[in-house]
């Protein structure tokens, strides 16, 4: 098999692609940019069993790493079956479908990599490079080389693909890659918008839309960037973890056993006073250092993985009020301990699984609680932080008072399936 850009699939790309939603189209601008995050559209495709046929062809063809020859065997046979009349002449049609659907699951994929946080301190830039495009655009080539932090505000708009055909790929690269390529970092390419006419020929009629120069409508958007921001749990709005010095009765779980605490906590871990930050700071800072421990930034969410390898997203939506999107801390514990919350969910003492049978919303979620105890410098007693996190949000506790170290109340955290717990020697 020919190897080229995208022909060897990922689980990111296939994962992405298997997440769309099959919709019905009359023309292209009836979705718009990150909607294809979401959504599997060929323009004109109204039916939805041909639109069925035409994704399984696609999909197949991600996930296995078929050729364009390959795809269009399927894309002949669908056709004939359908009946289907589409706009534009076979060769191309079916290059559209196959190519801008390969290479956005493709990019898309590459976006979820590069948000591990791991991967962001190791290769913390993001390289443009031109592709080998017959007829390219000038301001790709006038790109290529460019290097920028990865949460630079310019990918938002600028990773690729950045246009029909477009073949430019983005890289991530660490400092030593830059000084090796004789490269440097920034500044980022000034950005000047265009007002573009779009669907012309769409039964919805014309319409203008603003877009960066070089830039084919459509395409100014990160590619899977909004389904990774929309994955950031959200502050839970009800059931809140017990505050300290609360009692409460466990409600058992649904299929996880409430098991007895099997022995005592990890002795609290030593913590510099710098974790506690300092007062007076307004929310969107408190969070911005909070999201900076992860590699995160207010535009860039990232996949973090806790010592069971589950993954959270990490972003500015943890703290952002639902209605007015404004960062908002309010009562998730102390703003100054926000770091401790961020260590526990790094470093936890214990971690806790359990099925809690939600009234609210009539149904179980599945909840992982991250718990953990700090001996800092000039505090009387040790700091406690708990974070927790399930399908319907998540909520966390800090405190440094005394009833945060009361046995019988960290009892009552420990709840459901242990999955993991620090040695004492760490």
């Amino acid at each position: 098999m020919a190897i080229s850009h995208g022909s060897l699939p990922f689980k990111e790309q296939i994962d992405y692609f298997k997440g769309k939603t099959n919709l019905p189209s009359r023309a292209w601008t009836d979705l718009y940019a990150a909607e294809h995050d979401w959504a599997f559209v060929v323009a004109g495709t109204t039916k939805r069993d041909l639109l069925a046929d035409m994704r399984g062809a696609v999909e197949k063809a991600i996930a296995t790493g078929r050729t364009l020859e390959q795809f269009r065997t399927d894309f002949d046979k669908i056709v004939g079956q359908h009946g289907w009349e589409y706009n534009g002449g076979r060769a191309w049609r079916s290059r559209t479908i196959f190519e801008t659907n390969l290479r956005q699951s493709y990019n898309a994929g590459r976006e979820t990599q590069m948000a591990d946080p791991e991967l962001r301190k190791a290769r913390p830039y993001g390289l443009y490079r031109h592709g080998d495009s017959a007829n390219p655009r000038p301001q790709h080539l006038a790109w290529n080389g460019t290097v920028l932090p990865l949460d630079d505000a310019w990918w938002s708009t600028h990773s690729p693909q950045n246009g029909w055909g477009c073949k430019c790929k983005k890289f991530m690269v660490s400092a030593r890659d830059v000084e090796r390529m004789g490269l440097k970092v920034g500044p980022a390419p000034v950005v000047e918008y265009e007002t573009r006419i779009i669907g012309v020929n769409s039964p919805n009629g014309p319409r203008s839309v603003r877009v960066p120069l070089g830039i084919d409508p459509g395409f100014e958007h990160a590619p899977g960037q909004s389904r990774l921001s929309s994955a950031v749990p959200a502050p839970r709005a009800y059931d809140p973890i017990p505050a300290p010095g609360a009692r409460t009765s466990a409600v058992p779980s649904a299929g996880l056993p409430n098991r007895r605490p099997p022995g005592a906590l990890p002795a609290p871990r030593p913590a510099a006073p710098s974790r506690l930050m300092p007062e007076g700071l307004d929310d969107e800072e408190y969070v911005g250092r909070f999201l900076k421990e992860f590699g995160a930034t207010e535009t860039s969410p990232v996949v973090f993985r806790d010592k069971v390898g589950d993954g959270i997203v990490i972003g500015r939506g943890l703290f952002a009020d639902a209605k007015s999107g404004a960062v908002k801390i309010g009562e998730r514990g102390n703003a100054r301990e926000l770091l401790l919350l961020a260590d526990a969910l790094k470093e936890p003492d214990e971690v806790w699984v359990r099925l809690e049978w939600q009234s609210e919303q009539n149904k179980a979620v599945v909840r992982r609680r991250y718990i953990s105890r700090f001996e800092i410098e000039g505090e009387a007693v040790p700091a406690l932080a708990v974070f927790e996190v399930g399908a319907d949000g998540w909520d966390g506790v800090t405190t440094v008072a005394p009833a945060g170290t009361n046995a019988d109340y960290l009892e009552q955290l420990r709840i459901g399936v242990r999955l993991y717990r620090r040695s004492d020697t760490e």
